[in-house]
């Protein structure tokens, strides 16, 4: 579970998302953050620096916002997918099994659904980041290593800093991406410049044929839907 003020930063996120359907989400972000900053300044004015605490906060707000969507998405659940995110004994048993040298604090997310024989069955893992700064370049040896076995690998963006570039100009990150590192990116920017790897999810779009990371998520699962637990 989240923290107080991550979960109030997504709650608010979704919000702001909800009722301004047309809005860009990292202008919805940048809003919460410049209302949190100075919320925390008027409430506790002796705090020197209060974009930290919404730093600090707004990773797992991301996470848990990623979380909820992809829960309470329809069609995902007509899938029977559901995110969730691993740890102690789950987390051990899943890795020995995979044959892999992972922490949990390596993966953000896992999806799972039911499988053939009824029982639940992981077959992907998500990266959500609000921006990526270096940090996708410590995902990838993660994500490759769950694609090694089968796993399906994303990473899934809000690109705050427009950090990707283009195909024509690709940054790092964008060439981390498009060279193996994630099967995917769907950023929710609706400035991401798409090509490659790299996809846009707009919130408002629900459904697979219009939300390429709904859709990829179901192809992902169909996919894998025979393969051994």
């Amino acid at each position: 579970m989240p923290g107080v003020k991550a979960w109030a930063i997504s709650v608010a996120f979704k919000y702001l998302l909800e009722r301004l359907p047309g809005m860009n989400p990292v202008e919805a972000w940048k809003t919460i953050e410049e209302i949190y900053e100075s919320r925390i300044r008027e409430t506790f004015p002796s705090q020197r620096d209060p974009a930290q605490s919404f730093k600090r906060a707004s990773g797992d707000a991301w996470e848990n916002f990623v979380e909820v969507y992809i829960n309470e998405n329809d069609a995902l659940k007509r899938e029977g997918v559901k995110a969730s995110r691993l740890t102690g004994k789950d987390f051990e048993k899943l890795v020995a099994r995979l044959d892999l040298d992972l922490r949990p604090k390596d993966i953000d997310m896992f999806l799972q659904a039911i499988g053939p024989t009824g029982t639940p069955k992981i077959f992907a893992a998500l990266f959500p980041k609000v921006s990526y700064a270096e940090r996708i370049r410590a995902d990838e040896p993660a994500s490759r290593a769950l694609m090694s076995k089968g796993l399906w690998s994303a990473t899934v963006t809000l690109d705050a800093r427009n950090e990707l570039g283009s195909e024509a100009s690709p940054s790092v990150k964008r060439q981390t991406i498009n060279r193996g590192g994630f099967h995917a990116c769907y950023s929710f920017n609706h400035h991401t410049i798409t090509g490659g790897r790299i996809y846009q999810a707009r919130y408002a779009d629900k459904g697979p044929r219009t939300n390429p990371f709904i859709r990829g998520i179901i192809q992902a699962w169909r996919e894998r839907l025979d393969d051994p637990p």
